[in-house]
């Protein structure tokens, strides 16, 4: 018994370490019910969001606290979008320009006017991908664009950031 105890207590004092670096707890279900933010309350918090996997799945779905701003619910506003401004965008993507496909380009993670008119250059590229005939609905549209996009790694960092420098004809 004597073992356990000190191996719990090691382990509260590395979590506590831990949870001093880490400031709160976050987001998830253990920062959902427990709000107080003095070390302890914390500490247990963070053990909630870990036992219950809630802080991964929170950020993913944009639940718990968590960025809406997840992954899932990207697609989602992606998606969403796309199905309401499919004729605008598929418009403006032939001409390489315009407000509706600045804002696809925003939800890409494209943030700059730079990154939003290389977007735009790629996509109007990549026009009879996206669209390989008259009859694309808007779901189509999507998958064709996420599946571009997925390929598209130079853009992508361009769009998030990480890339200086690099052109459209590099892309």
């Amino acid at each position: 018994m004597k073992l356990f105890s000190k191996i719990f207590v090691g382990i509260l004092i590395s979590l506590s370490a831990f949870s001093a670096f880490a400031g709160d707890a976050g987001c998830g279900l253990g920062s959902v019910v427990i709000q107080k933010n003095s070390k302890v309350l914390q500490l247990f918090a963070m053990t909630t969001n870990v036992t219950f996997f809630s802080q991964a799945l929170g950020i993913t779905f944009g639940t718990s606290g968590c960025s809406a701003s997840g992954i899932v619910q990207n697609d989602r506003q992606i998606d969403y979008f796309v199905e309401v401004n499919q004729d605008d965008l598929s418009r403006e993507m032939a001409q390489g320009s315009g407000q509706k496909l600045n804002t696809l380009a925003a939800l890409h993670g494209c943030q700059t006017k730079e990154s939003k008119q290389q977007f735009s250059t790629w996509s109007q590229q990549r026009y009879d991908k996206i669209f390989p005939n008259s009859e694309v609905t808007a779901v189509e549209m999507a998958q064709n664009l996420r599946g571009e996009y997925s390929r598209a790694t130079e853009l992508a960092q361009v769009c998030k950031g990480k890339v200086v420098g690099a052109t459209v004809s590099s892309l």
